[in-house]
Protein backbone atom coordinates (compact mmCIF):
# COMPACT_ATOMS: atom_id res chain seq x y z
CA UNK A 1 0.00 0.00 0.00
CA UNK A 2 2.85 2.39 0.76
CA UNK A 3 4.11 1.88 -2.78
CA UNK A 4 0.74 2.79 -4.25
CA UNK A 5 0.64 5.96 -2.13
CA UNK A 6 4.03 7.09 -3.40
CA UNK A 7 3.14 6.22 -6.98
CA UNK A 8 -0.05 8.23 -6.74
CA UNK A 9 2.06 11.29 -5.85
CA UNK A 10 3.55 11.23 -9.35
CA UNK A 11 1.25 9.39 -11.72
CA UNK A 12 3.00 10.81 -14.78
CA UNK A 13 6.18 8.83 -14.04
CA UNK A 14 6.07 5.05 -14.30
CA UNK A 15 7.73 3.32 -11.38
CA UNK A 16 9.84 0.67 -13.10
CA UNK A 17 11.10 -0.32 -16.53
CA UNK A 18 11.27 -4.09 -16.95
CA UNK A 19 13.90 -5.04 -19.54
CA UNK A 20 13.85 -8.57 -20.96
CA UNK A 21 16.37 -9.84 -23.51
CA UNK A 22 15.04 -12.69 -25.63
CA UNK A 23 16.72 -15.11 -27.98
CA UNK A 24 14.67 -18.02 -29.30
CA UNK A 25 12.66 -18.52 -26.11
CA UNK A 26 9.17 -17.74 -27.41
CA UNK A 27 7.23 -20.02 -25.07
CA UNK A 28 9.18 -18.96 -21.98
CA UNK A 29 8.89 -15.31 -22.94
CA UNK A 30 5.13 -15.72 -23.38
CA UNK A 31 4.77 -17.18 -19.87
CA UNK A 32 7.04 -14.51 -18.40
CA UNK A 33 5.01 -11.68 -19.94
CA UNK A 34 1.77 -13.29 -18.81
CA UNK A 35 3.06 -13.43 -15.24
CA UNK A 36 4.07 -9.77 -15.40
CA UNK A 37 0.65 -8.77 -16.73
CA UNK A 38 -0.91 -10.49 -13.73
CA UNK A 39 1.32 -8.60 -11.29
CA UNK A 40 0.03 -5.96 -8.89
CA UNK A 41 0.86 -2.52 -10.25
CA UNK A 42 1.31 -3.67 -13.84
CA UNK A 43 -0.09 -0.33 -14.98
CA UNK A 44 3.01 1.31 -13.47
CA UNK A 45 5.44 -0.90 -15.39
CA UNK A 46 7.05 -0.12 -18.71
CA UNK A 47 7.93 -3.51 -20.17
CA UNK A 48 10.65 -3.56 -22.83
CA UNK A 49 11.54 -6.70 -24.78
CA UNK A 50 14.79 -6.67 -26.74
CA UNK A 51 14.83 -9.53 -29.21
CA UNK A 52 18.15 -10.78 -30.58
CA UNK A 53 16.80 -11.62 -34.03
CA UNK A 54 14.92 -14.75 -32.99
CA UNK A 55 13.38 -16.87 -35.73
CA UNK A 56 10.72 -18.55 -33.62
CA UNK A 57 7.96 -15.92 -33.97
CA UNK A 58 8.89 -14.33 -30.64
CA UNK A 59 8.47 -10.80 -31.98
CA UNK A 60 5.19 -11.64 -33.71
CA UNK A 61 3.89 -13.09 -30.43
CA UNK A 62 4.78 -9.93 -28.50
CA UNK A 63 3.16 -7.67 -31.10
CA UNK A 64 -0.07 -9.66 -31.26
CA UNK A 65 -0.56 -10.61 -27.61
CA UNK A 66 1.19 -7.80 -25.72
CA UNK A 67 0.64 -4.59 -27.68
CA UNK A 68 1.49 -2.50 -24.61
CA UNK A 69 5.04 -3.92 -24.54
CA UNK A 70 7.83 -1.96 -26.23
CA UNK A 71 9.60 -4.28 -28.68
CA UNK A 72 13.14 -3.68 -29.94
CA UNK A 73 14.77 -5.89 -32.58
CA UNK A 74 18.52 -5.82 -32.10
CA UNK A 75 19.07 -7.07 -35.65
CA UNK A 76 21.22 -10.01 -34.62
CA UNK A 77 22.45 -12.06 -31.69
CA UNK A 78 24.39 -9.19 -30.13
CA UNK A 79 24.66 -10.75 -26.68
CA UNK A 80 23.04 -10.05 -23.33
CA UNK A 81 24.86 -6.88 -22.29
CA UNK A 82 24.55 -5.00 -25.57
CA UNK A 83 20.92 -6.05 -26.01
CA UNK A 84 20.02 -4.74 -22.55
CA UNK A 85 21.74 -1.46 -23.35
CA UNK A 86 19.60 -1.01 -26.47
CA UNK A 87 16.71 -0.33 -24.08
CA UNK A 88 18.45 2.65 -22.42
CA UNK A 89 16.76 5.35 -24.59
CA UNK A 90 13.35 3.95 -23.57
CA UNK A 91 14.05 3.97 -19.83
CA UNK A 92 12.58 6.99 -18.02
CA UNK A 93 11.68 5.46 -14.66
CA UNK A 94 13.42 5.64 -11.27
CA UNK A 95 13.98 1.87 -11.20
CA UNK A 96 15.07 -0.68 -13.81
CA UNK A 97 14.31 -4.38 -13.44
CA UNK A 98 16.48 -6.67 -15.55
CA UNK A 99 14.58 -9.92 -15.96
CA UNK A 100 15.32 -13.17 -17.78
CA UNK A 101 12.65 -14.52 -20.13
CA UNK A 102 12.84 -17.93 -18.43
CA UNK A 103 11.24 -16.58 -15.25
CA UNK A 104 7.75 -16.54 -13.78
CA UNK A 105 7.08 -13.52 -11.57
CA UNK A 106 4.85 -13.82 -8.53
CA UNK A 107 1.95 -11.39 -8.27
CA UNK A 108 3.47 -9.07 -5.65
CA UNK A 109 7.18 -9.54 -6.46
CA UNK A 110 7.85 -6.37 -8.46
CA UNK A 111 6.02 -4.04 -6.08
CA UNK A 112 7.77 -5.57 -3.08
CA UNK A 113 11.15 -4.92 -4.72
CA UNK A 114 10.16 -1.31 -5.41
CA UNK A 115 8.91 -0.87 -1.86
CA UNK A 116 12.20 -2.18 -0.50
CA UNK A 117 14.22 0.21 -2.68
CA UNK A 118 12.09 3.17 -1.63
CA UNK A 119 12.51 2.36 2.05
CA UNK A 120 16.27 1.61 1.80
CA UNK A 121 17.86 4.59 0.03
CA UNK A 122 21.43 3.33 0.53
CA UNK A 123 20.75 0.16 -1.46
CA UNK A 124 21.70 0.54 -5.11
CA UNK A 125 20.47 -2.83 -6.35
CA UNK A 126 18.34 -5.65 -5.03
CA UNK A 127 17.81 -9.25 -6.06
CA UNK A 128 15.34 -11.87 -4.92
CA UNK A 129 14.99 -15.58 -4.22
CA UNK A 130 15.06 -17.79 -7.31
CA UNK A 131 13.01 -20.96 -7.10
CA UNK A 132 13.38 -24.10 -9.19
CA UNK A 133 10.17 -25.27 -10.88
CA UNK A 134 9.97 -28.08 -8.30
CA UNK A 135 9.93 -25.53 -5.46
CA UNK A 136 13.54 -25.78 -4.35
CA UNK A 137 15.61 -22.65 -3.76
CA UNK A 138 18.49 -21.89 -6.09
CA UNK A 139 21.85 -21.15 -4.41
CA UNK A 140 23.26 -17.65 -4.16
CA UNK A 141 26.78 -18.58 -5.07
CA UNK A 142 29.83 -17.73 -3.01
CA UNK A 143 29.92 -14.03 -2.23
CA UNK A 144 33.33 -13.07 -3.46
CA UNK A 145 34.41 -11.26 -6.57
CA UNK A 146 36.18 -13.60 -9.00
CA UNK A 147 39.96 -13.70 -8.91
CA UNK A 148 42.43 -16.37 -10.05
CA UNK A 149 42.65 -17.61 -6.45
CA UNK A 150 38.90 -17.79 -5.85
CA UNK A 151 38.40 -19.59 -9.16
CA UNK A 152 41.10 -22.10 -8.22
CA UNK A 153 39.47 -22.73 -4.84
CA UNK A 154 36.04 -23.05 -6.43
CA UNK A 155 37.16 -25.57 -9.02
CA UNK A 156 39.26 -27.67 -6.65
CA UNK A 157 37.21 -27.66 -3.46
CA UNK A 158 33.67 -26.41 -3.93
CA UNK A 159 30.83 -28.65 -5.10
CA UNK A 160 27.18 -29.16 -4.18
CA UNK A 161 28.30 -31.86 -1.75
CA UNK A 162 31.33 -30.16 -0.19
CA UNK A 163 29.71 -26.76 0.36
CA UNK A 164 27.82 -28.03 3.41
CA UNK A 165 31.15 -28.71 5.14
CA UNK A 166 32.99 -25.64 3.88
CA UNK A 167 30.32 -22.93 4.21
CA UNK A 168 31.65 -21.70 7.57
CA UNK A 169 35.08 -21.08 5.96
CA UNK A 170 33.82 -19.42 2.79
CA UNK A 171 31.73 -16.30 2.02
CA UNK A 172 28.55 -18.36 1.88
CA UNK A 173 25.11 -16.77 2.15
CA UNK A 174 21.99 -18.71 3.03
CA UNK A 175 19.49 -18.16 0.16
CA UNK A 176 16.62 -18.52 2.64
CA UNK A 177 17.63 -15.37 4.53
CA UNK A 178 17.56 -11.65 3.75
CA UNK A 179 21.05 -10.18 3.78
CA UNK A 180 23.50 -7.73 2.29
CA UNK A 181 25.61 -9.39 -0.39
CA UNK A 182 28.66 -8.74 -2.54
CA UNK A 183 27.10 -9.66 -5.87
CA UNK A 184 23.73 -10.35 -7.44
CA UNK A 185 22.75 -12.00 -10.69
CA UNK A 186 21.01 -10.60 -13.76
CA UNK A 187 18.17 -13.11 -13.85
CA UNK A 188 16.16 -10.71 -11.68
CA UNK A 189 18.02 -7.55 -10.74
CA UNK A 190 16.47 -4.20 -9.82
CA UNK A 191 18.75 -1.15 -9.99
CA UNK A 192 18.22 2.57 -9.49
CA UNK A 193 18.39 4.37 -12.81
CA UNK A 194 20.23 7.28 -11.20
CA UNK A 195 23.04 4.88 -10.26
CA UNK A 196 23.18 3.34 -13.72
CA UNK A 197 23.49 6.82 -15.17
CA UNK A 198 26.52 7.41 -12.91
CA UNK A 199 28.42 4.10 -12.99
CA UNK A 200 27.33 2.99 -16.44
CA UNK A 201 25.08 0.24 -17.66
CA UNK A 202 26.23 -3.24 -18.72
CA UNK A 203 29.75 -3.51 -20.11
CA UNK A 204 29.31 -4.65 -23.71
CA UNK A 205 32.66 -6.44 -23.71
CA UNK A 206 30.80 -9.31 -22.05
CA UNK A 207 28.72 -11.24 -24.57
CA UNK A 208 26.96 -13.38 -21.96
CA UNK A 209 27.84 -14.14 -18.32
CA UNK A 210 29.89 -11.86 -16.08
CA UNK A 211 28.22 -8.58 -17.02
CA UNK A 212 25.96 -8.68 -13.93
CA UNK A 213 28.88 -9.37 -11.55
CA UNK A 214 30.84 -6.54 -13.16
CA UNK A 215 27.91 -4.14 -12.76
CA UNK A 216 27.51 -5.11 -9.10
CA UNK A 217 31.18 -4.36 -8.45
CA UNK A 218 30.89 -0.92 -10.02
CA UNK A 219 27.81 -0.21 -7.90
CA UNK A 220 29.53 -1.21 -4.65
CA UNK A 221 32.75 0.58 -5.63
CA UNK A 222 30.64 3.74 -5.97
CA UNK A 223 29.54 3.36 -2.34
CA UNK A 224 26.14 1.72 -2.72
CA UNK A 225 24.97 -1.51 -1.10
CA UNK A 226 23.56 -4.69 -2.63
CA UNK A 227 20.77 -6.61 -0.96
CA UNK A 228 19.31 -10.08 -1.39
CA UNK A 229 15.62 -10.17 -0.49
CA UNK A 230 14.62 -13.74 0.28
CA UNK A 231 11.08 -12.60 1.11
CA UNK A 232 10.45 -11.98 -2.60
CA UNK A 233 10.34 -14.99 -4.93
CA UNK A 234 10.25 -15.77 -8.63
CA UNK A 235 10.46 -19.06 -10.49
CA UNK A 236 13.59 -19.39 -12.60
CA UNK A 237 13.59 -22.20 -15.15
CA UNK A 238 17.28 -21.66 -15.97
CA UNK A 239 19.02 -22.11 -19.27
CA UNK A 240 16.35 -20.61 -21.52
CA UNK A 241 18.58 -19.32 -24.28
CA UNK A 242 21.27 -21.85 -23.41
CA UNK A 243 18.96 -24.65 -24.53
CA UNK A 244 19.59 -23.41 -28.06
CA UNK A 245 23.34 -23.85 -27.69
CA UNK A 246 25.64 -26.68 -26.69
CA UNK A 247 26.82 -27.19 -23.12
CA UNK A 248 30.38 -26.77 -24.37
CA UNK A 249 29.54 -23.37 -25.83
CA UNK A 250 27.98 -22.19 -22.56
CA UNK A 251 31.02 -23.36 -20.59
CA UNK A 252 33.34 -21.66 -23.05
CA UNK A 253 31.41 -18.39 -22.79
CA UNK A 254 31.53 -18.50 -18.98
CA UNK A 255 35.27 -19.02 -19.01
CA UNK A 256 35.74 -16.29 -21.61
CA UNK A 257 33.65 -13.83 -19.58
CA UNK A 258 35.57 -14.54 -16.37
CA UNK A 259 38.79 -14.12 -18.32
CA UNK A 260 37.60 -10.67 -19.40
CA UNK A 261 36.75 -9.85 -15.77
CA UNK A 262 40.28 -10.83 -14.77
CA UNK A 263 41.77 -8.61 -17.44
CA UNK A 264 39.51 -5.67 -16.55
CA UNK A 265 40.34 -5.72 -12.84
CA UNK A 266 43.72 -7.49 -12.60
CA UNK A 267 45.33 -6.79 -15.96
CA UNK A 268 47.24 -9.22 -18.16
CA UNK A 269 48.77 -10.91 -15.11
CA UNK A 270 45.36 -11.82 -13.69
CA UNK A 271 44.06 -12.95 -17.08
CA UNK A 272 47.09 -15.16 -17.71
CA UNK A 273 46.96 -16.63 -14.22
CA UNK A 274 43.27 -17.43 -14.59
CA UNK A 275 43.90 -19.18 -17.91
CA UNK A 276 46.63 -21.20 -16.23
CA UNK A 277 44.13 -22.21 -13.55
CA UNK A 278 41.61 -23.29 -16.21
CA UNK A 279 44.28 -25.23 -18.08
CA UNK A 280 45.44 -26.95 -14.89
Amino acid sequence: KSVYVQLEDNMQTLSVSVVIVNWKTRKMLLNCLKSLRDCDGYEHMKVIVVDNESHDDSREMVISQFPEVILINSGGNVGFARANNLAIPKIDTPFVLYLNPDTIVMRSSVLLLIEFMISHPLVGAVGCKMKWPDGGTQPLGLQWFPSPLTELISMLLVSSNSIRYLKSYLPYKNPERNDYVSKLYGGCLMVRKSILDKVGYFDERFFMYGEDVDLCKRITDAGWKLYYLSDVEIVHLCGGSNSETSAQFATLMKCESISKLMYKYYGNYGKSLYRLVIFS
